[in-house]
């Protein structure tokens, strides 16, 4: 059999079932890149694959369930990237903001075709009651690392949970905020330079306004 895609040629998928999986994923990943969500159809999955619709119905229940995997795999994607930077374990959290900025503000090139890909699952979440959930559930977990990261940290461990936890929604804000502004005027956007001046020069003015301050 001829297949349509030749990315996929060389798999034995038939006799394995999580490679079976993993193709149909990977499938529908590349179509929906390809061509986007509604034109993904059963007939092109399954061609792509190189297997049978019911290979569907088996491991996804329905094309549906199989495209939302996509896209939250696409999502945590973009998410994975944005969470990828290493700071001082010791530092404030405005001092640890400043510290993630530059690699963030760099790397927005190279992250924007996974965060076009988020920004499409955060559409279709709006028509799927289940990718909805999910992405959800997963902009929890991002929060939940972010505010566990600054809470282990001498300064962090001083800061009231609520004040954390509007830091964390904060930081991913910033972060689909940029990307989203890039992706329509790139030269509008702060260098990296100029955003850690920026968080600098706030956890500056903290530790001048004294202890009562949270910064």
């Amino acid at each position: 059999m001829v297949r349509s895609y030749e990315w996929y040629d060389g798999l034995h998928l038939m006799g394995n079932s999580s490679e079976t999986k993993a193709a149909l994923l990977e499938a529908a990943k590349h179509l929906i890149r390809e061509s986007g969500y509604t034109n993904a159809s059963v007939r092109k999955l399954t061609a792509a694959a190189g297997t049978s619709q019911g290979a569907i119905n088996y491991h996804f229940g329905s094309r549906e369930n199989l495209l939302n995997e996509a896209m939250l795999e696409f999502f945590k994607e973009w998410a994975g990237r944005s969470a990828e930077v290493d700071v001082d374990p010791e530092a404030e959290p405005l001092k640890q903001l400043a510290e993630r900025s530059r690699p963030m503000v760099d790397g927005i090139p190279a992250a924007q075709p996974a965060f076009v890909m988020a920004l499409e699952a955060v559409l279709q979440a709006r028509r799927s009651p289940e990718l909805h959930r999910r992405l959800v559930e997963h902009y929890a977990m991002l929060r939940r690392m972010a505010i566990e990261g600054m809470a282990a940290t001498p300064r962090g461990s001083e800061l009231p949970p609520r004040f954390l936890e509007v830091v964390a929604s904060y930081m991913i804000a910033v972060a689909d905020g940029l990307q989203l502004q890039a992706l329509l005027d790139p030269a509008a956007i702060p260098t990296a330079d100029e955003l850690a001046f920026f968080y600098e020069s706030l956890a500056a003015a903290a530790r001048a306004a004294g202890p009562a301050s949270t910064g």
